[in-house]
């Protein structure tokens, strides 16, 4: 007996290696930005404090010590909650209402309380001569006889990481990735959301049509008694994942123009409100989209977003990873390392430069000014009337002021837009006004939920105003 090593004390756990634990660390860290930049505060902070602790732990014992305390306390807590919150009532209502039905109705599946004459399921235990070369192993470690166990380690290994990777699977998809919207790359308009798509992604219900909208279900003829509105636009107009569609500026302005259909021109029995906003699109994008679809006999074409659209060129989607129709990724992981792969491409290849400066900005933004004034030449000659909309940055909104990028094209594009006697508005001071409400902007271009609920507001009074003017 003295030659038994009697519970041998449990080694404690060796500091991981500095490379892969600063490799961790980086790419922890890597995966709270990422969530930031996403939105996802919340899941952002957990992942820092999560790295906080790991760290913490791997640098002092005493506080790895009351952080394996505070996890075990945290663990057996967690789990006496589940087991009297969700097994305890299932064993009581299923298990002991399936006994009292065996009970009442003596029904005895393994032959041990009514019918005693017959087989039991029970077994007698193995023979004590069987049973007594296992004695010495239930308690004690024989220090001589311990083996290398390289296979066990591998399987744990494997089973680690296999847990592991099933876990962050379904937290990415709980985040939204996995199932992304698809685009279908056109050699004329360059790229637009696949048709017919229903997709969840970060809290926000997305449901794009046949025509490649983000809007409900319509069609190419407008329905007799309709006041139908046509929007172009950029990301601004698309809402972002972040915003359900019923909540975006489109959404809402339908809303709230059918709540007083007579306030609009003919007296139409209803109001439709279809929004032609893609990620990254400029006003190349957009002639092209209208000379390929139409304006849907529209009454009302309204080009929405920021005013330095004017500088985008129809050559991809602006810094923006995406998948191609029919390239749907099976993976969350393969949406999020594409994520990845595509940011830092981006600042390897320097993708990221744009055209508001530089020795061709002028050139581009001439382009860009020409192609919305081909949208307006288009829907006057089918008769109907144009307004633009442009939408200001955070940036101006807050000083007041135009940048000087958004002012060169304000400058080249009033006057031809005067000219053409197509109103305009570039609500600077209404915005300014606004800044003090919560969740008004998502980042420096994009609304949030409040700014696309206010922002639905301006609209319908600009919609009933111009409405007024005919």
């Amino acid at each position: 007996m003295k030659d038994l090593q009697w519970f041998p004390p449990i080694p404690e756990p060796r500091a991981a290696s500095a490379p892969p634990v600063i490799g961790s660390l980086i790419v922890a860290a890597g995966l709270g930005g990422l969530l930031l930049a996403r939105g996802h505060r919340l899941m952002a902070i957990l992942v820092w404090v999560a790295i906080l602790l790991l760290t913490l732990g791997l640098t002092s014992p005493v506080l790895r010590e009351q952080i394996f305390r505070a996890a075990r306390w945290f663990g057996a807590g967690a789990g006496y909650v589940t087991t009297r919150a969700v097994l305890w009532p299932f064993y009581v209502v299923v298990f002991g209402a399936i006994r009292l039905v065996l009970i009442v109705a003596r029904i005895d599946l393994l032959g041990l309380r009514f019918q005693a004459e017959q087989p039991s399921y029970w077994q007698p235990a193995a023979p004590e001569r069987k049973r007594a070369k296992y004695y010495d192993r239930l308690f004690t470690v024989e220090a001589a006889r311990q083996e290398s166990h390289l296979l066990a380690w591998a399987v744990a290994i494997l089973a680690f990481a296999l847990i592991l990777a099933g876990c962050s699977e379904l937290l990415l998809r709980s985040l939204g990735f996995g199932d992304p919207i698809v685009y279908r790359v056109d050699p004329r308009i360059g790229y637009y959301p696949a048709p017919h798509q229903d997709v969840h992604r970060y809290g926000g219900e997305i449901h794009i049509n046949a025509f490649g909208m983000r809007s409900r279900v319509v069609t190419a003829e407008k329905p007799v008694g309709t006041f139908r509105i046509l929007m172009l636009g950029d990301s601004t107009l698309y809402g972002g994942s972040y915003i359900d569609q019923s909540q975006t500026y489109a959404s809402r302005l339908e809303t709230l123009l059918n709540q007083e259909p007579g306030r609009l021109p003919h007296l139409p029995r209803q109001a439709e409100v279809l929004g032609m906003g893609v990620n990254g699109w400029g006003p190349q994008h957009q002639l092209a989209y209208v000379k390929q679809f139409g304006l849907f006999h529209a009454d009302l074409v309204m080009v929405m977003g920021p005013p330095d659209d004017a500088y985008r060129a129809r050559y991809g989607i602006s810094q923006m990873p995406f998948f191609v129709e029919g390239h749907r990724p099976h993976l969350a992981w393969q949406e999020f390392g594409q994520h990845l792969l595509w940011e830092l491409n981006l600042r390897l290849t320097g993708a990221t430069e744009t055209f508001e400066s530089g020795a061709r900005a002028r050139e581009v933004l001439a382009d860009g000014v020409a192609a919305w004034l081909g949208i307006v030449t288009l829907a006057q000659q089918q008769g109907a009337r144009v307004d633009f909309e442009l939408l200001p940055s955070e940036e101006a909104a807050r000083k007041g002021l135009a940048t000087e990028s958004t002012q060169h094209v304000l400058d080249a594009m009033l006057p031809e837009l005067a000219t053409r006697q197509v109103p305009e508005a570039y609500p600077l001071k209404y915005f300014r006004s606004n800044l003090g409400v919560p969740k008004f902007y998502h980042d420096g271009a994009h609304l949030d939920e409040a700014g696309h609920r206010i922002y639905a507001l301006y609209l319908r009074d600009r919609v009933w105003q111009l409405a007024s003017a005919e």
